[in-house]
């Protein structure tokens, strides 16, 4: 019975997939592939085709698995990649939806929850535009889920392949995304040691730990002997002092950060010496000396950065310290921007407004009707609000759930863990994009809702099933 059942919810959700992309399609949403050529994170697209593996190990600016993807799929697909990439990311979304789905009526052992929930994030206009994006945000989420979901079969299959299942696709975050740090890995590790230190599974769990450090830690220690940098990402302090510095100007034209981060190496010509574009030369030119790729677009893993952002980094500190209140004014802007819709990323705008109504209603996006500056401001925070109560009732209700049991699952515990770790991390480090980063742990936390909505309607003795 549980199998046709799942078989049934499985062609539910594959229809209202087709139907609302169907409809998506009709209001112009369409797959974004001009974004291989205009992100500052993907390679020259003649590295990518032709010189794929030395361009990756020579990039200093993003982690390797994403571009490795994408140069993969433009040798294999050719002229067809943007076909491919389409049909790629809607299997993404597809997969998504089907193991929050399993995910949910394994923890709550609700099927008409988990389908609504399922579907409520499959039809989200977040879900929509990011699907059409050529970008990372729904591969992350999807790792997160394959991971979750082996995790929950540990305790069935106890075992080497249920702790891979587990451990791999965290070692692949931290290989796509440079904000999943070598440290966020290892207290993952530790929190699962210390979780299952009097189990059958705990030797395993510490070798695996072991394993999947040792594998991240690897491309960090690469970074360092080559570039002098212990990340996977040189652009910290280009990131950081966006935040720092967004409402605190510097007028001071003797210091890197009355300028800009992000700007064409020209622009630092005063800021930077000319020893690390010599120590580099004659390695990989194309990537590492050019100041544009594809001809027209910022290069941003010029070696020169290396520089660049160290400087920003530096100052960004001493800025901190002398004034860590409007440091922390800022942090609190983006904490608030953290809860607002997911479609307001920047480089999803234009999508976003082709489904302008629906994403108001659906995502409460009142940002679509504010006139200037000032009341758009006013309307992300309004719009910030709904998710920040939802996300505290839930939480909260975890933590006393937790305290009356004096106990906790594993799941939830990492759960826990990596949203707010997200939440930290993007508030402080990032400024107007970490609504982004919340959608990527956006299937974690209704997961957790699911538990909450199952736990009210059994209260209720509302019929579930």
């Amino acid at each position: 019975m549980k199998k046709i059942f799942f078989i049934k919810d499985t062609w539910i959700i594959l229809i209202v997939f087709a139907v609302s992309r169907f409809i998506s399609s009709l209001f112009d949403i369409h797959f974004e592939y001009a974004a291989l050529f205009n992100y500052w994170q993907y390679l020259d697209v003649e590295t990518l085709r032709n010189n794929l593996l030395d361009g990756v190990w020579y990039n200093h600016a993003q982690p390797p698995l994403f571009n490795l993807l994408i140069g993969a799929v433009l040798k294999i697909a050719g002229g067809h990649s943007a076909f491919v990439f389409s049909i790629l990311f809607k299997l993404i979304t597809i997969s998504n939806t089907l193991l929050l789905y399993a995910l949910i009526k394994k923890t709550t052992g609700h099927r008409r929850t988990s389908l609504f929930i399922a579907l409520f994030y499959m039809l989200s206009p977040a879900a929509i535009v990011y699907e059409t994006e050529l970008f990372y945000t729904t591969f992350i989420s999807l790792l997160f889920l394959i991971s979750l979901y082996f995790l929950l079969k540990i305790n069935a299959q106890p075992g080497w392949r249920t702790l891979i299942g587990f451990f791999l696709p965290l070692v692949l975050i931290c290989f796509t995304r440079s904000m999943y740090h070598l440290l966020w890995l290892l207290v993952i590790s530790i929190i699962m040691c210390i979780y299952f230190r009097k189990t059958d599974i705990f030797r395993k769990t510490i070798i695996l730990s072991l394993t999947a450090l040792l594998l991240t830690g690897s491309w960090y220690v690469k970074n360092y002997y080559l570039f002098g940098t212990f990340s996977t990402s040189s652009w910290i302090g280009m990131n950081l002092s966006r935040n720092v510095f967004h409402d605190n100007k510097v007028a001071d034209s003797t210091k890197i950060t009355s300028l800009d981060p992000f700007l064409p190496v020209s622009a630092y010509k005063k800021f930077i010496t000319d020893s690390t574009t010599i120590k580099y030369r004659g390695l990989n030119d194309r990537d590492l000396l050019s100041a544009y790729k594809n001809d027209s677009l910022l290069n941003l893993n010029h070696v020169a950065y290396l520089e660049i952002s160290g400087k920003y980094l530096q100052e960004s500190k001493q800025f901190i310290k002398k004034h860590p209140v409007a440091f922390l004014k800022n942090a609190a802007q983006s904490s608030i921007l953290f809860f607002t819709p997911a479609t307001m990323y920047s480089v999803t705008k234009e999508q976003t407004l082709k489904l302008k109504y629906y994403d108001a209603l659906y995502s409460f996006n009142l940002s679509h009707f504010a006139g200037n500056k000032q009341e758009r401001r006013i309307m992300l925070t309004i719009s910030a609000f709904p998710r920040i109560l939802f996300y505290g009732i839930v939480f909260f209700w975890l933590l006393q759930n937790s305290i009356r049991r004096r106990s906790i699952s594993i799941v939830n515990l990492l759960i826990l863990t990596i949203i707010g770790y997200v939440f930290t991390v993007s508030s402080l480090l990032e400024h107007y994009e970490n609504m982004r980063f919340r959608f990527e742990t956006e299937p974690l936390y209704l997961l957790l809702l699911s538990q909450f909505m199952a736990s009210i309607l059994q209260k209720c003795k509302t019929p579930l099933k």
